[in-house]
């Protein structure tokens, strides 16, 4: 297991038809055309919890009073069941997990990757029947019956003391409503997030800008 650091984002999407991903029993195999959507709005969260242990207070007082108000779902009504992958726009100021917190909404539960540096990272999605370790190929340790994972590229391990700076020192795994939300770390080019939740839902990714997020709308 990689003991990097992760944490939201949300973003200036263009999706790339390159890889399908793997649609769990229970649902279709149709991967959605939808484009998630770009924003520089505040990825607002009902009930926020951030596992994030080295923010300041101004800074967490901050980001809980953005994230107090409810929202819409980030694409709108655009639910999907499986989506292409998405290529990363990089820069040189490498994007490191920062923080990862969840929150609730009457509709749906909300997932928030941030990143520091600058860009929009892609991703590869999956529903495995077993989510594993990155590299190291072990079971990971994810409560739930069906599993949604995203392989988040384009990010960096959190290296140097520069980086290392202001990466996720938080707990690997957070919960709310039937979802249990687990980061793998990051390993190369990659950030490792699984969602163990009760049964198959739709859902829709999103990113938003300044700073960099991947946001994950979970269907209630």
């Amino acid at each position: 297991m990689f003991h990097l650091r992760r944490s939201a984002a949300l973003f200036a999407l263009v999706p790339l038809g390159f890889l399908t991903a793997c649609s769990p029993s229970g649902m279709h195999d149709s991967v959605s055309s939808a484009t998630p959507a770009i924003s520089q709005d505040t990825d607002q969260s009902a009930h926020i919890n951030s596992g994030q242990s080295a923010v300041s207070p101004a800074a967490q007082e901050a980001s809980q009073s953005a994230d107090s108000a409810p929202l819409t779902p980030i694409n709108g009504d655009a639910w999907v069941k499986t989506l292409d992958a998405l290529a990363p726009h990089t820069t040189d100021s490498p994007m490191v997990l920062s923080d990862l917190r969840v929150g609730e909404h009457p509709s749906f539960y909300r997932i928030v990757v941030e990143f520091s540096g600058k860009g929009r990272p892609g991703y590869y999605q999956a529903w495995p029947d077993t989510p594993v370790e990155q590299g190291r190929g072990k079971a990971l340790d994810v409560a739930g019956s069906a599993f949604l994972e995203f392989m988040v590229n384009g990010t960096a391990m959190p290296t140097g003391t520069e980086l290392a700076e202001g990466a996720y020192t938080g707990p690997h795994t957070l919960t709310v409503g039937p979802l249990e939300v687990r980061e793998d770390g990051t390993f190369e080019d990659t950030t490792h997030i699984v969602v163990g939740m009760d049964q198959p839902r739709e859902f829709q990714v999103g990113f938003l800008e300044n700073p960099a997020r991947m946001v994950i709308d979970i269907k209630k």
